[in-house]
């Protein structure tokens, strides 16, 4: 087995599209519609997988994506602007990151 599959192995993406309720500083209580696992990806992958959530989900609709790799932290909340989206909050876990987006911007 490559080097490569063996990096892999174990650290598939999953999208999980059951609405819980989430408690983020400085918010309160939000509903979010899907969670993405992004752990272990790298560029593009995160930002790919975002830019499908913000296609797929309604107007207003919240979505988590959870990522262990420090670029992609930096760079989806300007891509949530440029997907004209409202990035609401990025919350450090002993993971990584969790960050959530809602689709449509702030009024």
């Amino acid at each position: 087995m490559s080097w490569l599959k063996r990096f892999w192995q174990g650290r598939k993406v999953s999208i999980i599209q059951e609405t819980r309720q989430v408690e983020l500083p400085g918010l309160g209580t939000i509903a979010v519609a899907r969670s993405v696992n992004c752990l272990g990806a790298v560029c593009p992958r995160p930002q790919l997988l975002t830019m499908q959530m913000v296609e797929e989900l309604a107007e207003g609709e919240v979505f988590e994506l959870h990522s262990d790799n420090p670029t992609s932290v930096e760079t989806i909340p300007s891509l949530a602007m440029v997907l004209c989206s409202t990035h609401l909050a990025t919350v450090r876990d002993e993971q990584g990151w969790r960050i959530y987006i809602r689709k449509g911007l702030a009024q």
